[in-house]
């Protein structure tokens, strides 16, 4: 089940987001987060346990994709399609493009990304401590 997060996720949120980057919460302030109206960020839960979340910003018509993660056991259940669909149904209408960054080596997530009608605008060179990064992006119509 997709819905809002709220502060009483953030340890899951956190232990989870350690999967993205061991310093998840050093980056990330999630009570911070959830305070600002600009902020997107959904969980998807199964019997009380959070195994994805979506983080995004929402500035004027532009929208970024910050986090999008799904534990790898619950993978390949359309839990990350879920979350997506869910921020694209909630986005203001002046949204004009969604964009993120991705590892140009996570080829899952840009076959993700793709699947949903993103494409690669740019390549952001060592924008990950041991890679390149794609920026890609999506109109929204």
């Amino acid at each position: 089940m997709v819905r809002k997060a709220n502060k009483k996720d953030e340890k899951q949120i956190i232990s989870l987001g350690r999967m993205l980057n061991p310093d998840y919460s050093q980056l990330f302030d999630l009570k911070k987060i959830l305070k600002k109206d600009y902020n997107r960020f959904y969980v998807y839960e199964v019997d009380g346990k959070i195994v994805g979340f979506l983080h995004a910003t929402v500035l004027y018509e532009n929208t970024e994709i910050i986090n999008l993660i799904v534990e790898p056991t619950y993978r390949k259940q359309k839990i990350a399609s879920n979350l997506f669909d869910t921020l694209l149904t909630e986005l203001p209408l002046d949204v004009k493009i969604i964009t993120l960054e991705v590892n140009v080596n996570n080829k899952e997530a840009i076959s993700f990304y793709q699947k949903f009608g993103f494409e690669i605008i740019s390549k952001r060179k060592k924008y990950y401590q041991d890679a390149d990064g794609y920026l890609m992006g999506r109109k929204i119509q």
